[in-house]
């Protein structure tokens, strides 16, 4: 009965490890050729390396000498002009109009026909002098209130707004003594505002009115007064002097935590950098400038950058885009002081400021297509001083369940180190919730070196640490059957105050097997 137990036990072992590969974890090669044990079999062989903790989605780069590089990037602001730069609603009053000719009848029950010219004044508070405006969509209202006591038709014609070589005319029919009003759209006109190319802003009309006699009386003293309001004015162009226009960014955060599965970190990095990409398709200059600037570490330490404003000038043409990069390195003490320890967090915010000038005498444009946006990348150089750095992997493990004849668990770690850090690596059994069982190590102390580097910080060898860990038949019992993952978490650091470099060839490999001894006899089986 034993010699059968003893081969189910030994099968069902085989089995729960059958995912491992057997060129997955070389004896050989890991030095474990020493070992003779009744079995041993492989359950971990995990590589870490820069590219496989850093982030997800993190872009890692690779100069002609391996370093790597890790670029995080996000867009600060992106919006379309037309949503922020308006027509602002236009309200105009008109004289009072009467006949060129004054009248006096007795009883008018003819008509005439008269006409009176005057023009507007586009107004904006931001002090744009427009030339042109081409109307997607809005509408216009004309308001006539009239003191004769006949039959009034008032048209209201703009010569210089178009639509189809047609020009704006809007018509309003006003009983004795009465007040009419009559609004039309304006989608699909074009507003001409410069006199023929010598002014801005300028908008002439004309009313031509009819008035038909009721038999009442006709006097000097009857006339009728106008309103006009333009309102809701959307745009497919416009262009002129244009004003200045202030959009607030809110603040908001860029993730830029350097490891993912860093745990804690204490790093500085060498010769950080900040990419700032600013595009325009406005045809006019835009400005941005940051009214806070912070990164946080994951330790809760805060530190504030100052930039000057960020410029792009405007687009040439519309349909083209201006483009400007600005790139501040580890000269600006402020991006050093920002990137040393290296954050997790950067927090912005601010404005963006159209035209930062002023209204001046450049010519201007804004279509409904126009777009700013600015966006930011973070290059971070491996090239660190790593004070306090720790990182874990988790993989899959399911240890043998069936420790009945076992007499005791011997696991063996093996750490094959090219990184230039040293410290402890520590292994934990967890549960299918990521529940930590137990752990391997026993003890904190470091137990595995650094990886010896030159004078440039450059890893020259390997360095490599077996330990051996024992765990008691009752401990392995109580424990295995609920295991289902392996945590290796590692908390490294540099010696001394130098830098170092993590190129591509530098990798942490961790190793572990598994021993054990059964309660059989050579005659059980």
């Amino acid at each position: 009965m034993r010699k059968i137990l003893g081969l189910l036990v030994l099968g069902a072992m085989i089995v729960s490890v059958g995912c491992i590969r057997k060129k997955d974890f070389d004896f050989k090669n890991v030095t474990i050729d020493d070992w003779q044990p009744d079995w041993a079999l492989p359950l971990i062989s995990s590589n870490l390396t820069l590219k496989n903790i850093v982030q997800t989605g993190t872009v890692v780069s690779e100069d002609a000498q391996g370093l790597y590089s890790l670029h995080y990037s996000g867009d600060l602001f992106s919006a379309k002009a037309s949503d922020y730069v308006h027509i602002q609603n236009q309200s105009y009053s008109m004289p009072t109009i009467g006949f060129t000719i004054p009248q006096t009848t007795p009883g008018f029950s003819g008509s005439i026909t008269d006409s009176f010219s005057s023009s507007f004044n586009y107004g904006d508070t931001s002090g744009a002098q427009l030339a042109h405006i081409n109307v997607k969509t809005g509408t216009i209202t004309f308001n006539v209130t009239s003191n004769f006591p006949h039959n009034v038709t008032a048209s209201l014609i703009f010569p210089t707004v178009k639509k189809s070589g047609q020009q704006l005319e809007v018509t309003v029919n006003v009983g004795p003594s009465a007040t009419g009003t009559t609004n039309i759209s304006l989608d699909g006109y074009s507003f001409d505002m410069t006199t023929g190319g010598s002014s801005k802003n300028y908008l002439p009309y004309k009313v031509r009115f009819t008035v038909a006699g009721t038999g009442q009386p006709l006097s000097p003293s009857n006339n009728f007064s106008g309103s006009v309001t333009m309102q809701n004015i959307t745009y497919s162009f416009i262009d002129g002097f244009l004003g200045s226009y202030d959009i607030p960014f809110p603040s908001d955060t860029i993730y830029v935590g350097v490891f993912d599965n860093t745990l804690s970190a204490n790093i500085y990095i060498r010769n950080p950098m900040i990419h700032l990409t600013f595009r325009n398709s406005i045809g006019l200059g835009v400005a941005a400038q940051f009214d806070e600037l912070y990164g946080r570490t994951n330790k809760g330490a805060v530190v504030n950058m100052a930039l000057p404003a960020i410029n792009v000038s405007g687009a040439g043409t519309p349909g083209q885009t201006a483009e400007s990069v600005t790139t501040i390195d580890s000269t600006n003490s402020t991006v050093q002081n920002m990137f040393n320890p290296a954050p997790n967090e950067v927090i912005y915010g601010g404005r963006i400021r159209i035209n930062p000038g002023g209204t001046g005498s450049t010519y201007s444009f804004i279509t409904d297509s126009s777009m700013i946006s600015l966006g930011a990348e973070a290059e971070l150089p491996a090239w660190f001083k790593i004070i306090d750095f720790s990182l874990q992997d988790t993989v899959d493990l399911k240890l043998p369940e069936d420790s009945s004849i076992l007499n005791k668990a011997e696991f063996k770690l093996l750490m094959d180190n090219a990184l230039p850090l040293y410290g402890r690596v520590q292994l934990y059994f967890a549960d299918s919730n990521y529940n930590f069982l137990d752990s391997l190590v026993p003890t904190v102390d470091d137990i595995i070196a650094e990886a010896p580097v030159d004078a440039n910080g450059q890893v020259t060898g390997r360095t490599a640490a077996v330990t051996r860990f024992v765990m008691t038949h009752d401990e392995y019992n109580a424990m295995a059957p609920h295991v289902k993952y392996a945590v290796l978490r590692g908390t490294l650091k540099t010696s001394g105050a130098n830098d170092i470099k993590i190129q591509s060839s530098n990798s942490l490999i961790v190793k572990l097997a598994f021993r054990f001894s059964l309660k059989v006899s050579s005659t059980d089986l």
